[in-house]
């Protein structure tokens, strides 16, 4: 059993939904596009900057947060991608 409708819109309507689709679409590869440009392992600057907060706001992260996922090696710091999604789901409001 089909229970399907068909109807048909208005030319200036189907192009409206078109165009709005189409918007959609572009946004989202874009946003795809630009955090799949960084890269697995992030220097400090890097990190606050995939996050979207100041490098100041990242230090001051580390410093109320002490579980921030890190890996050290010599002094040099570095933020695992994967490591710092998971980190920031822990921290949902309505979880």
């Amino acid at each position: 059993m089909n229970n399907t409708v068909e109807f048909k819109l208005p030319t200036d309507l189907q192009e409206a939904i078109k165009q709005i689709v189409s918007s959609s679409v572009a946004q989202i590869i874009t946003e795809t596009q630009q955090k799949n440009n960084y890269r697995p392992y992030m220097t400090k600057q890097e990190t606050a900057s995939y996050l979207h907060i100041a490098p100041k706001t990242l230090l001051d992260w580390e410093a109320k947060y002490k579980d921030i996922p890190t890996i050290e090696i010599d002094g040099v710091k570095r933020y695992r991608r994967t490591d710092l999604d998971n980190w920031m789901e822990t921290r949902k409001l309505n979880k």
